[in-house]
């Protein structure tokens, strides 16, 4: 402390201030004056920094929101079919289940004269009943509902998240002049548009200041270049209404908000000429009385905006009456009595400035952080890799710089959300991120896009393609390390796809789109792997989608076709039954193997159609066969998420007279990981009317045990895997023999698949299996050139 007033620049500061200390009284009462005068400076810096960070706080929080918004565009952008209403609520209740701000978000479709009537017919078979499209007429409490009159277009509410009985349905939002300019005005802006407005209806609570959101919707892989674009592509609107009061509370709450500063939340300024003492606030964080935009200005106060979409909400901020940031001068007065110990309060006064300037300066950097750091993981968040990647895409054209882009999706992350819970999720989330920056260099720059997908920007290679793939490399192993969570050893892996620049062109959004490409390719691939981009892909992509459409017109138009397979009894050698397998006969491709539109069936849904087709076609042949021949049937794992699978069976036994002692369910091991409740429920529904469960693939999954004894299996099907190898390795036989013990002990029988050789058959038949399938004992056929009365011997067929 002596040296620092023994320094010369000190002295020189304060040496009128020691002077004065010698006249008594009087450099009493300056000294205080100026005490109090930086008093108020420096609370003025405090009380605006704070302000400031709360306005980015709530601007933060109310991006969230818009942002979940904007994935519902998403959804209805990027879908190759019309989004259902089912999946517009489950997707819609998903984003906001945990945002109370949000009111309700409802879909409006751009319905022209001519789809009135269909989407009315639509709305109702969806169960909306007594659906119309209507106009909202009449002021204040006269306002009510009629039936929209005869317009080129709508924009009725279609879906919604209200309940089907609202009477919000059908509203045409073009018959109310403020909404509809709203509707224009992100239409032909391109951009999100704000509108403050309140509901047409009651609300419990009372009536409260609501946010109308508004977010176009083009038709998908349309252009929106020119207005004229926007206008003639536009398919709809996403409109979300905010309880604005409960949604800025529920954010303050979040992010422990400072008590020490009131926020009031003005609505925007408009057209109309507003006495600022009559503008109140559509919030208030003080548990006073709201106060007027006057009442406001007429003291300490920081000015700000809070916008939403197209509008700015006024924001004005105070310090809480009592609070740490009111100024209290207890400084000038100490000073003013002290007097004489001016010394001791000046050196108070450059502790205290040197403290104040440190809470600017480490508020500023949290201001920062927020804007730009992922809260979970701590590391940067989607805002800052777009940045990054902006600039390092103008260093690109100037200096010839070239990079690489790493997009990272996790294998098999969902599994421990749903068995471990979101907290083992988040904590897998945090060490993920860890370990994937141990791998990189500080040059590069790693981001948290949102859920469990993770980018990286690596420049600064001499040979950019190999150090991408070295680095995709490394970390690919890294993740497929075990990760510790409390009470549990998880085991995961990362998809990657890799796009390189300029190689792969210099616009930013194609490079995140090849990169994206590259990374369904890694996952399609079997995971945990990493790809480079290439030209094909486009092309497959293309292709893929191609593929899809005939796929979903064969289902359409009947194009698809079953073929047979017999399983044999080992010991009497009679057929016992056949297994269903679907072939599709391409009009121009000729016969599809299913391994091709089987796994793309399963990713668009579709396997749900197909099945239930081949459900019922194999019921309705087998009820032709004699009466002991069997019909197997494969379900997908996607099929046992459908709320009506069982009704789906029961249907097909009915109409095609098949008892049900003749049909076998084949399932997978994987259906058995995700609701093992649910599955076993609904196992043992089936086996009450009589249908027989089989377990198939047995071997190739997880093969626990605890499935044996945990669901109520009839068979075990043996993986043909283990049938090619049993003639060169012995343990083949081994676990063959060990799974046909097991069978035994619980009562089940087991068949064995894919026997090609008399050898096999031979050797299986001594291990005790008791059905055999395979080309030695037939190849799949169709049912029209099944001989019912052949007899099946191993050692005549010829299995080439």
């Amino acid at each position: 402390m002596t040296g620092r007033w023994r320094s010369a620049p000190l002295l020189g500061l304060y040496r009128p201030a020691l002077v004065a200390a010698c006249v008594g009284l009087l450099f009493s009462l300056v000294g205080a004056a100026a005490v109090s005068r930086w008093e108020d400076r420096v609370n003025k810096v405090e009380f605006d920094s704070a302000a400031e960070t709360e306005s980015i706080v709530m601007q933060n929080g109310m991006n969230e929101y818009i942002s979940r918004l904007l994935a519902l565009r998403t959804l209805f952008e990027s879908a190759n079919e019309e989004i259902t209403r089912s999946e517009f609520e489950t997707f819609s209740g998903r984003l906001f289940e945990r945002h109370p701000g949000m009111l309700r978000i409802a879909w409006l479709p751009r319905v022209d004269r001519k789809e009135r009537a269909e989407y009315e017919a639509a709305a109702v078979s969806d169960g909306v009943s007594g659906y119309r499209i209507k106009s909202l007429q009449g002021q204040g409490h006269d306002q009510g509902f009629a039936t929209a009159p005869q317009s080129d277009e709508y924009f009725p509410v279609f879906y919604s998240t209200q309940p089907k009985t609202s009477a919000v349905y059908g509203m045409d939002y073009a018959t109310v002049p403020d909404r509809r300019a709203a509707l224009e005005r992100a239409r032909d802006n391109d951009r999100i548009a704000a509108l403050r407005t309140e509901l047409y209806g009651p609300k419990e609570g009372g009536q409260q200041p609501n946010v109308l959101v508004v977010v176009p919707v083009y038709a998908k892989g349309t252009s929106r270049e020119t207005v004229a674009d926007r206008r003639r592509n536009l398919a709809g609107f996403v409109v979300g209404i905010f309880d604005l009061p409960l949604l800025l509370q529920s954010i303050r709450a979040t992010t422990a908000a400072s008590p020490a500063i009131s926020v009031n939340v003005y609505p925007p300024f408009s057209g109309r000429i507003v006495s600022l003492e009559r503008s109140m606030p559509d919030f208030s964080s003080a548990p006073a009385a709201p106060q007027s935009m006057r009442d406001v200005a007429r003291g300490v106060h920081w000015s700000g905006i809070l916008r939403i979409g197209d509008s700015d909400w006024q924001v004005r901020a105070i310090p809480t009456a009592g609070g740490t940031l009111e100024t209290s001068y207890d400084r000038a007065l100490t000073v003013l009595i002290v007097g004489m110990l001016l010394t001791l309060s000046l050196a108070t006064y450059i502790v205290l400035a040197s403290r104040n300037a440190r809470r600017l300066s480490l508020a500023n950097r949290r201001v920062l952080e927020l804007a730009q750091t992922d809260i979970l993981t701590g590391l940067p968040n989607r805002a800052f890799f777009l940045a990054q990647l902006d600039e390092i895409n103008r260093q690109l054209e100037e200096s010839g710089l070239t990079f690489s882009i790493l997009m990272l999706d996790l294998d098999r992350f969902k599994n421990v959300n749903d068995s471990l819970g979101h907290g083992a999720g988040d904590l897998l989330l945090r060490q993920v991120a860890q370990r994937l920056k141990s791998a990189l260099r500080e040059s590069d720059v790693l981001a948290r896009l949102g859920g469990d997908e993770f980018a990286i920007i690596q420049e600064g290679c001499e040979d950019q393609r190999v150090c991408s793939t070295e680095l995709a490399a490394r970390i690919a192993k890294l993740v497929a390390e075990p990760f510790l969570l409390p009470g549990h050893r998880v085991e995961i892996g990362t998809s990657i796809g890799i796009a390189i620049a300029p190689e792969h062109g210099r616009d930013q959004e194609q490079l995140l789109k090849k990169a994206d490409l590259a990374l369904y390719r890694s996952k399609s691939a079997g995971r945990n792997c990493f790809t480079v981009y290439d030209e094909a892909m486009s092309a497959e992509l293309v292709a893929r989608n191609t593929l899809e459409g005939d796929l979903r017109d064969a289902i359409a138009r009947c194009q698809l076709e079953l073929h047979y397979q017999p399983f044999v009894d080992v010991i009497g050698g009679g057929c016992r039954g056949f297994e269903a397998l679907v072939r599709w006969r391409h009009p121009s491709r000729g016969l599809i193997p299913p391994d091709q539109f089987v796994p793309l069936a399963e990713e668009t849904g579709l396997i749900v159609p197909l099945g239930e087709w081949v459900l019922r076609r194999a019921c309705a042949d087998a009820a032709t066969w004699p009466a002991e021949l069997m019909v197997a049937v494969n379900l997908s794992p996607i099929q046992f998420k459908e709320a009506e699978l069982f009704e789906v069976i029961s249907a097909a036994l009915r109409d095609s007279g098949l008892p049900p002692e003749r049909l076998e369910i084949e399932i997978t091991e994987s259906v058995l990981l995700e609701r093992g409740v649910e599955n076993l429920a609904f196992m043992e529904r089936l086996k009450s009317i009589g249908v027989e469960l089989a377990l198939d693939d047995f071997g190739t999954g997880y093969s626990s045990l605890s499935y044996l004894t945990a669901f109520p299996f009839d068979k075990i099907k043996i993986d043909k895997s283990f049938i090619r190898n049993l003639t060169h390795q012995p343990r083949s036989s081994a676990i063959i023999s060990s799974i046909v013990t097991l069978a035994r002990g619980l009562d089940m029988s087991v068949t064995a698949e894919g026997i090609e050789t008399p050898e096999e058959f031979e050797r299986l038949t001594a291990l005790g299996v008791n059905f055999a399938q395979g080309y030695l004992l037939g190849r799949p056929q169709p049912v029209d050139r099944i001989e019912f009365g052949a007899s099946v011997q191993p050692s005549r067929r010829d299995a080439a």
